[in-house]
């Protein structure tokens, strides 16, 4: 299901991340920036500018944050991503490539962490379509 595919420069950045990362994880992290005082101008920045690109697809961006996640061990956003990823319209098998790839930056340990998240997201998947949460 890609309902990330069609984001395009100019879309709203709050709509760019429920799209991506769903409504949950969105207000996560709006929460955190009012709670710390942040200025949500950290969402316009990422998800306005950075992620309404068009150089590359969003496809092509969310497998990069895939391999960077992977190798810098960071699990939970890791899960996010590969959930962003399929969105955006990766395939279960260019997810599973991309971190098996990063055996290569990060070691096996963090290729093995990474697959596992990726299986826990699939597995879910199938239980439960993907959707905006």
């Amino acid at each position: 299901m890609t309902i990330a595919a069609d984001i395009k420069p100019g879309d709203d950045p709050e709509e760019i991340s429920k799209k991506l990362i769903g409504r949950s994880r969105t207000r996560l992290i709006k929460e955190l920036l009012d709670y710390f005082d942040i200025p949500t101008a950290v969402i316009e920045h990422v998800f306005g500018n950075l992620y309404a690109r068009d150089v590359l697809t969003q496809r092509e961006r969310e497998l990069c944050a895939v391999a960077a996640l992977c190798v810098l061990n960071r699990t939970n956003e890791l899960k996010s991503h590969i959930i962003a990823a399929v969105r955006a319209g990766a395939t279960r098998e260019e997810v599973a490539e991309v971190i098996l790839q990063m055996s290569t930056y990060g070691g096996m340990p963090v290729c093995l962490e990474g697959l596992v998240l990726a299986r826990q997201v699939f597995e879910k998947e199938q239980r439960e379509p993907p959707g905006v949460d």
